[in-house]
């Protein structure tokens, strides 16, 4: 029986047997379990495929892989305008990612052009020096704070000469990107952060355009769509949309990663005589923790598995659940490097399938190669247990990681 005072603030067309509660910023089950992608898995036990959450203002929540296979790349019903939950009220768009089609495709063959295989695959020489110029840093101390010191600093680090942004700034900008992900955030802060990163990527495009360099920033001032050069705002918003994604994605992915590593000590040893599975364990580890939630709004009335969505409404496709579907991938919990037929939507799918995955993937292979070549054994500092943050992108810090010492 739905409580009267929950059922008001459901709408009238949401069943009762569509709602169940599920904080999008700081749900209870992942303290419960200690995990993130696990504390979300329990709602395939206790919520329906689709249901309705009233919290974060009220949205509907899709938790099988195969039903946000069919959402995500529905642009007729669900658009991308909105992707903040609770939503907020700005004018700052993510270009392309905050358009729909046809609009959107003109900007993404922008990003793709300086994204695709050929380039990426170019880019690893440059990749590896910063791994192993971060390993350098840190092997002879015998431990570290992984998640800033390596996780965050390794793609951040790659990203940022790759824009051609000053290294120097890497601590003022980790603390803007985690300002705006931090679920304590306001949407009213939220708003304000995005307004000083637009400002931030707006320097270093003025920058550029007068004293132009072999960087990203550069490149893409040379861009154009439909015959025409990117404006300013066009410019500054791909911008944003390039720093959020390049200062804090790849970065909690790998503190995930690391911190099951770290308490896998055959698998430690089995990646290291046998690096030709590293593909297959970036994969699992894709899949086992994915971090991004991703909000749609719903801008024609549609029927899901019996909801029925209205326009205006927010719909969330939890990628973390799509990979820890069981429907899917049977034992999702397990870690399981030979698994068969894996199946996640870490990247998403469809026209907004991230840009960067192959850098990303190429980045958390090389970081594993280089960690398990050089650091062979290791773990986590005993008495210790990293925090979690869950929102639009989960993220785990303080994780503190030994290893012998050198001789």
């Amino acid at each position: 029986m739905i409580d009267p005072e929950l059922r008001k603030q459901v709408p009238a067309h949401v069943r009762d047997d569509q709602i169940v509660m599920y904080d999008y910023v700081s749900d209870p089950r992942i303290a419960k379990v200690g995990d993130v992608q696990l504390g979300m898995h329990l709602l395939h036990e206790e919520a329906p495929d689709v249901f309705y959450s009233p919290c974060n203002g009220g949205f509907w929540v899709v938790t099988r892989l195969d039903i946000m296979s069919k959402i995500l790349p529905d642009t007729d019903h669900f658009s991308n305008k909105e992707l903040v939950i609770p939503r907020i009220v700005s004018d700052a768009v993510m270009i392309p990612l905050n358009l729909d089609p046809p609009e959107h495709l003109q900007y993404r063959m922008v990003l793709m052009r300086h994204f695709d295989p050929k380039s990426i695959r170019a880019m690893e020489p440059f990749i590896r020096a910063w791994a192993n110029k971060l390993i350098d840093k840190v092997i002879a101390q015998g431990h570290c704070e992984f998640a800033e010191e390596i996780g965050a600093a390794f793609p951040v680090s790659v990203f940022m000469e790759l824009m051609g942004y000053p290294l120097d700034q890497f601590e003022e900008f980790r603390r803007i990107v985690h300002a705006f992900f931090a679920p304590e955030t306001t949407p009213e802060e939220r708003v304000k952060v995005q307004t000083k990163i637009l400002e931030t990527v707006a320097v270093y495009f003025d920058e550029r355009r007068k004293e132009p360099r072999d960087d990203l920033v550069s490149k893409l001032l040379q861009e154009k769509v439909w015959d025409r050069p990117l404006t300013t705002d066009e410019l500054n918003s791909i911008g944003f949309l390039l720093f959020l994604a390049g200062l804090d994605t790849v970065a909690n992915t790998l503190s995930f990663t690391f911190n099951y590593l770290a308490q896998d000590q055959k698998m430690q040893e089995r990646l290291g005589a046998h690096p030709e599975i590293i593909p297959s364990f970036v994969e699992e580890a894709l899949r086992r923790f994915s971090i991004v939630q991703q909000p749609r709004l719903v801008k024609a009335d549609v029927e899901i598995n019996g909801a029925q969505m209205k326009a205006g409404e927010m719909v969330v496709c939890s990628l973390p659940l799509a990979g820890m579907d069981d429907h899917r991938n049977p034992m999702p919990e397990v870690f399981d490097v030979d698994r068969k037929d894996r199946a996640h939507l870490a990247f998403s799918v469809g026209p907004h399938t991230c840009v960067g995955n192959q850098l990303a993937r190429l980045e958390m292979r090389i970081l594993t190669e280089e960690w398990v070549r050089r650091i062979p054994h290791f773990w986590r500092k005993a008495g210790t247990e990293p925090e979690r943050r869950i929102g639009g992108v989960a993220a785990l810090s303080k994780l503190f990681l030994e290893w012998p010492k050198p001789n």
